[in-house]
């Protein structure tokens, strides 16, 4: 008997990851000049068209040191954020996971933790990465909750690290090692 094949490494309940491409460019401009999108993520300034297109250009080809997705749904193949998780080299066998979801009808409909999760399996599975870490903006509750109930645990708070909107924001240090995430939290 023939043993069944390994799950997708890029695909998830709800999401695929896939390849950055140029025609992304205008729906990632529109989302990463949304206030609304961008409200905890460091951007600040308005992306140029240009900008967003010299990011997917030099972001196309993702490689160990800068693994980066475009995520799309599985219904139906949209777009609907992007991803990545960045190394400095291979030796400590750890990146930085960095993520949006830019669609905001897809906002509150598990996208964004299985986004995550799949993101993790792929560090983890792929990349033999032994710890994934992350900045989350202490008043983004939502976010810290999805990823706690993932296996997150919280390392540190850099306090008043981060400047926007006329005011300073704490920013919780939170990873997760092998063997630590949770894929399905909350499922019966």
């Amino acid at each position: 008997m023939e043993e069944p094949a390994p799950p997708s490494p890029f695909e998830g309940r709800l999401i695929r990851l896939r390849a950055r491409e140029p025609r992304d460019a205008d729906q990632l401009h529109r989302w990463f000049n949304d206030p609304e999108v961008t409200r905890y993520l460091s951007l600040r300034y308005p992306v140029s068209h240009r900008t967003e297109a010299e990011f997917l250009a030099a972001h196309s080809q993702p490689g160990y040191a800068n693994a980066s997705f475009a995520i799309e749904a599985l219904l139906d193949s949209q777009l609907i954020g992007g991803a990545d998780l960045r190394t400095s080299g291979p030796e400590d066998r750890c990146a930085e996971l960095g993520i949006a979801i830019g669609d905001r009808t897809r906002w509150h409909g598990g996208y964004g933790t299985d986004a995550v999760a799949t993101l993790c399996r792929f560090g983890f599975e792929m990349m033999n990465l032994h710890r994934i870490e992350l900045w989350v903006f202490a008043e983004n509750e939502r976010a810290v909750r999805l990823y706690e109930r993932l296996g997150f645990q919280r390392e540190g708070t850099r306090r008043q690290a981060a400047w926007k909107f006329g005011r300073w924001h704490d920013l919780h240090l939170m990873a997760i090692l092998e063997g630590e995430l949770r894929e399905s939290p909350g499922a019966p």
